[in-house]
């Protein structure tokens, strides 16, 4: 028969064992304006998108409990540097200048870049070369905004998201819009109205591979979530939630 001792050892021992069961909240960043990756869903007023439900699931598959926190895309770099977030997922591109204050992790997801343009303008602009001293429209901060400041002559403004700058090119306040091609085709199919009035161009330029970004020094958090995303790739999870948001695997 057990001494109330050694019962009450074992009942602080299961206590201990609970509490450490109990999973870690996930701060996760995002500007939620970046369909189909990560927006808020009107109906619901939910975060939904590929890259929310896939970071949710390698946030499931390494212990933790995710949170989502919007915010400007300008910002998240910032708050994961101070602390503020744990993780940015918010359809971040590959490069090198990223690399100098952020991590990594293993890339999810190819995109790269086209022109959208109004459907009176497709005979002025056909490719990328065409679009010298034109006036342009971008999402601030993204890879679309490095590539358009490169533009000889061109006249670029930025807008919060890429919703706003495709209302611009059919307002006429621009001549064509540079975006990443998911996100255009994804707003263009959504919203039928828009795509009857613009096209969007063939040609797609460069392969921006898409990643999460943690902390230059939380390695450990990087390897935790290139861990959840190897296995999710291994058990189909990741092939469902590819084809639920783009219909192809």
């Amino acid at each position: 028969m057990m001494s109330k001792k050694m019962i009450s050892l074992a009942c602080l021992g299961a206590l201990v064992l609970g509490s450490n069961a109990i999973a870690k909240d996930l701060r996760v960043g995002s500007n939620t304006t970046f369909p189909p990756f990560e927006f808020v869903n009107s109906q619901t007023q939910e975060v939904t998108g590929f890259e929310m439900d896939l970071i949710r699931a390698m946030g499931e598959k390494a212990g933790y409990d995710v949170k989502i926190q919007n915010m400007g895309f300008d910002g998240i770099i910032p708050a994961l540097m101070t602390g503020t977030i744990d993780v940015g997922a918010s359809g971040f591109s590959i490069t090198e200048e990223r690399k100098k204050r952020v991590l990594f992790t293993d890339p999810f997801y190819r995109s790269g870049l086209t022109i959208l343009v109004a459907k009176n303008m497709t005979g002025d602009i056909k490719t990328f070369e065409d679009l010298k001293g034109k006036r342009l429209a971008v999402q601030i901060g993204t890879t679309a905004a490095t590539k358009a400041k490169t533009i000889e002559g061109a006249d670029v403004r930025t807008f919060n998201n890429a919703g706003e700058a495709i209302l611009e090119l059919v307002n006429g306040g621009v001549d064509a819009v540079i975006n990443d091609k998911p996100v255009t085709s994804f707003i263009l199919n959504k919203q039928p109205r828009l795509a009857k009035r613009v096209v969007q161009l063939p040609e797609m330029l460069t392969a921006d591979d898409f990643a999460m970004v943690v902390a230059k020094n939380n390695p450990a958090l990087q390897k935790e979530l290139n861990d959840a995303l190897n296995a999710l790739k291994a058990s189909g999870d990741y092939k469902a939630l590819y084809t639920k948001w783009f219909g192809a695997e």
